[in-house]
């Protein structure tokens, strides 16, 4: 497989020293850091993009993407709100997007289990739920992204819960009707998330802890290798349905 990097920072690194691992071949790397931009693309010959960048190249990357047919794996987080506007790019394109809020499997896998376990307890009103996430201290945004789709999978299931708190709070209790998701950021934790289904008799927990970046990169190298041969628009957990 003929691999493009775009986005050279941890990730992209990453991504570059996996890809050699795989045996499979980086025709180019898009970064200011190397002295190249998207336009680049067009003057080689790849199989797939893998995107680490950030929101506002990613939406810009995405419609260069579909106006030249080029596929494309985003792990890119962040713009979501603009994602009816991407599958619209597909509609008359040759090219083919995968993308994920997470793109390791066990995350994906670890939001399987939060969402039968919402399915089920949502039966059980004595249990509350609520979550966590720790991150490093060098994450930027709180709560991640990883975070919020774990709420919309317990939001979806669960129905006394209809509100999203995630502030601190100080002045006053939490309602039975909200969802209290806390973060903390602090030294080189890479990611935990933790789902707590908590009654007056005991504590059930989800809990997801990553140990390195490597799975992430890893991932998303598996995914580009599957959607090397396809066309349109896919999300993780079509990549999913094959492989679990």
């Amino acid at each position: 497989m003929r691999i493009a990097i775009v986005g050279y920072w941890r990730m992209g690194q990453l991504i570059e020293y996996h890809t050699k691992q795989k045996w499979h071949e980086i025709v180019t790397i898009i970064d200011p850091i190397k002295n190249t931009k998207k336009e680049d693309l067009l003057n080689v010959d790849f199989d797939v993009i893998i995107e680490f960048s950030i929101p506002q190249v990613a939406l810009e990357n995405m419609k260069f993407y579909a106006e030249n047919n080029m596929k494309v794996v985003m792990a890119t987080t962040g713009w979501y709100d603009e994602l009816e506007t991407i599958k619209r790019y597909f509609e008359n394109s040759k090219w083919a997007i995968l993308w994920s809020w997470n793109f390791s499997l066990w995350v994906n896998l670890f939001w399987e289990m939060v969402e039968n376990a919402s399915k089920i307890m949502n039966n059980f009103s004595d249990y509350d739920v609520f979550a966590h996430e720790f991150h490093h201290n060098k994450k930027a945004d709180s709560p991640s992204w990883t975070l919020i789709n774990t709420w919309n999978k317990i939001l979806k299931n669960i129905n006394r819960k209809e509100i999203i708190v995630t502030e601190t709070l100080s002045e006053r209790p939490i309602k039975e009707n909200e969802l209290h998701l806390t973060s903390t950021r602090g030294g080189s934790i890479p990611w935990t998330h933790s789902v707590y289904f908590d009654s007056i008799f005991d504590t059930i927990e989800i809990k997801h802890t990553a140990r390195t970046r490597n799975w992430f990169a890893i991932w998303s190298i598996e995914s580009a290798n599957w959607l090397k041969d396809k066309k349109w628009y896919f999300e993780m957990k079509d990549f999913m349905k094959e492989i679990v």
